[in-house]
C-alpha cells in the first residue's frame, strides 16, 4: 500500500514538477491545501544560518513524517542549491499516528515547522537559502505540493518558535538501545516509572526512521522492564539485498509528558 501511494504521488509529482521547473522562486508558496513558507535567522558567528520551513495546513489535511508509515509519502526537503552549503540538518517536530488499517501514518494533521540547520563549507559564506520541496498532502486523496523558495525576509522569531517545539534531545546511547533479529526492532527507552498522575506507559509511542531504503511499521504496547520501555518494532522494508542491521537509526519517543528525540542510535544485531 505505501509504494502503491508513493507511486501515485511520484507518477503525479513528475508532471507538477516539469511544469513548475522555470518558475520564480520566492520565499512563500501559497496554495490550496499548504502553504509553504521558508524563513531564517541571522547567520551565527561560524556562518551557519539557522531556519525554519513553515507549513500551514488547511484544515482536515495531513502531511507526513520522515518515515510517513504503511501508507504516507515521506517529505522531500532540498537545500543544495544554496551556494556555499555544505550539509543541512532537518529537524522535525514529533509526529502523530493517524488513519486505520491499511490507511494507517505517521505524520500531522495541523500546520507545523521543519526546523534545520545550514553549515558552510569551509572558508566560504552561505549565499541566499534555496530550498526545493516535495511534500505529499492528504485527505481523501492525495496530492504533491511542490515549492522552490529563497529566503526575501529573516525571521527569527519563527525560527526560534519551531526549534522550540521540537522534541527534547539527549545522547543516544544514554536515551535508548537498539537490537535487530530477524524482521524485528526491539528498542529500549530509559523511562524510570513514575508516580505522576497525568504519566502513563499506556500512552508511550515509539517512531522510528532509518537509513535510506529503510522504513518501519508501528510498533505494539511497550514491555516495561525496570527503568526501560522496551518497544517492538516491525521492520516494513529494507534495501535489497540488505541482511544486516541498519548502522544507526533516529528514534522519537512519545507520551502524555511530552517528546524525546535520539537521533544516530547504533543497531546491533542480535545474537
Amino acid at each position: 500500500m505505501r509504494l502503491l501511494e508513493t507511486c501515485r504521488f511520484a507518477a503525479t509529482a513528475i508532471g507538477i514538477l516539469a511544469a513548475m521547473g522555470s518558475a520564480e522562486a520566492r520565499s512563500v508558496s501559497a496554495a490550496e491545501p499548504m502553504t509553504v513558507r521558508l524563513a531564517t535567522a541571522p547567520a551565527g558567528a561560524d556562518g551557519s544560518v539557522r531556519g525554519a520551513l513553515i507549513l500551514d495546513l488547511a484544515p482536515g489535511w495531513k502531511t507526513y513524517w520522515v518515515d510517513p508509515g504503511a501508507s504516507g509519502i515521506p517529505p522531500t526537503i532540498d537545500f543544495t542549491a544554496t551556494e556555499g552549503l555544505a550539509h543541512a540538518d532537518l529537524h522535525f517536530p514529533a509526529p502523530q499516528r493517524f488513519g486505520e488499517g491499511l490507511a494507517r501514518a505517521n505524520g500531522y494533521r495541523h500546520s507545523l515547522a521543519v526546523a534545520f540547520v545550514l553549515a558552510p563549507e569551509t572558508g566560504a559564506a552561505l549565499g541566499p537559502v534555496a530550498a526545493s520541496v516535495l511534500l505529499g498532502v492528504c485527505r481523501e486523496i492525495c496530492v504533491p505540493v511542490q515549492a522552490t523558495l529563497t529566503t526575501a525576509e529573516a525571521d527569527s522569531a519563527a525560527v526560534q518558535a519551531a526549534f522550540s517545539a521540537l522534541p527534547v534531545r539527549g545522547e543516544a546511547s544514554a536515551l535508548a538501545s537498539a537490537t535487530l533479529s530477524g524482521d524485528m526492532l526491539a528498542v529500549a527507552i530509559t523511562r524510570p516509572e513514575t508516580d505522576e498522575a497525568d504519566v502513563s506507559d499506556h500512552a508511550a509511542d515509539l517512531f522510528v526512521a532509518g537509513p535510506a531504503g529503510w522504513y518501519f511499521d508501528e510498533p505494539g504496547a511497550p514491555a516495561r522492564h525496570g527503568d526501560e520501555l522496551v518497544f517492538q518494532v516491525p521492520v516494513l522494508e529494507r534495501p535489497r539485498g540488505e541482511t544486516g542491521p541498519p548502522e544507526r537509526v533516529d528514534v522519537v519517543f512519545t507520551d502524555n509528558a511530552g517528546a524525546l528525540e535520539a537521533k544516530g542510535l547504533a543497531v546491533a544485531l542480535s545474537q
